[in-house]
């Protein structure tokens, strides 16, 4: 069976602005770390001498800078729901970067289909750690840099975003609410098995055929764990080290540390970006340890992306709700003040 490793999607999350008007939004801030190297992050520049709440958005894989400039057309995407702009009023909206990866720089390709160069730096650093750290310590910077209202930092995580944000808010007490989008609970290597096994259930594959290829995960797996620090090594393009670094802890393990109020939400779709048989355990373990303070919300037939998939004579529309779930983030948040 063929994997997809779902980075981005461009054409869904993506949001094109003339060059000169787009970058001009927001005021960028950096900082040199001792062990995590160069940080970045940024925020709107609208009413930003305005004390007000954090709300720090942390993106999904891969290497591409949180915005990309796209030469052919002179406008930028971004890596980020751009549902969270309508927001930049309330909160101070701050979005971050990766490592030795800048928040704004040219990317090469058309149609959604973009590379940017994967450094020697990037390859050292990228791991769970390094992103929960940095985007730790950029909650740290923004309260001293930008007049906070620190009765309310939020912290959202899309994707492999959503596995990063349960360890920040574990490392920076100053989080006072985490909502995660479309992440797995449990170890994301768990969706390989699960999609070979629905595969077999589907009748794409013979059950032979899966167990053969089950088999061959589980030798893939071993060697990365018996090498959890090897930086040259890789496995669908990534080393091992940043997949061992992602098995540390689950997801669920950093929530359910936690006694701060959490949402988090799902697509019933979602096969292949976080498998929503792997986000539904998260709900089990949170009420066989009598926890009250998670949210669990599926949209039944919301994809990755936070869109519906709809079949209509034959064909798929898609519909795009994140204004939908947004709204309801918001809500949520203000009510558990």
């Amino acid at each position: 069976m063929k994997y997809k490793l779902v980075y981005f999607l461009l054409v869904s999350l993506s949001f094109c602005f003339g060059q000169s008007d787009f970058k001009e939004q927001f005021k960028i801030f950096s900082f040199e770390n001792k062990k995590l190297g160069k940080v970045e992050f940024c925020t709107f520049k609208s009413t930003i001498d305005t004390k007000k709440p954090l709300l720090i958005f942390i993106h999904g894989s891969g290497n591409l800078p949180t915005f990309q400039y796209i030469k052919e057309t002179n406008s930028y995407n971004w890596s980020a729901f751009t549902e969270i702009q309508k927001y930049k009023d309330q909160y101070h909206v701050i979005l971050v970067n990766k490592p030795n990866v800048p928040l704004f720089d040219t990317v090469e390709g058309e149609n959604g289909n973009f590379t940017y160069p994967v450094s020697d730096i990037y390859r050292e650093n990228y791991s769970l750690e390094w992103r929960a750290e940095a985007a730790s310590l950029i909650i740290n910077k923004a309260i001293k840099l930008l007049p906070t209202d620190q009765s309310k930092i939020v912290v959202i995580g899309h994707s492999q975003g959503g596995q990063v944000a349960p360890k920040v808010a574990v490392i920076n007490k100053k989080v006072t609410h985490l909502v995660l989008l479309n992440t797995n609970s449990l170890n994301h290597l768990y969706d390989f098995v699960l999609q070979e096994r629905l595969a077999a259930f589907k009748g794409e594959q013979t059950f032979e055929k899966t167990q053969q290829n089950i088999d061959t995960l589980f030798a893939d797996y071993k060697r990365i764990f018996n090498d959890p620090k090897n930086k040259t090594k890789m496995w669908y393009d990534e080393t091992y080290f940043r997949w061992a670094s992602f098995s540390d802890e689950t997801p669920l393990e950093n929530m359910l540390k936690l006694k701060i109020p959490i949402f988090v939400i799902a697509g019933g779709k979602d096969l292949w970006g976080s498998f929503i048989m792997n986000t539904d355990y998260v709900q089990i373990e949170f009420l066989r340890y009598q926890k009250t303070n998670l949210t669990y919300k599926v949209y039944p037939n919301a994809n990755h992306f936070l869109q519906d998939e709809l079949e209509e004579s034959g064909k798929t529309k898609y519909v795009d709700i994140k204004p939908t779930v947004f709204a309801e983030i918001d809500q949520w948040t203000k009510s558990k003040n």
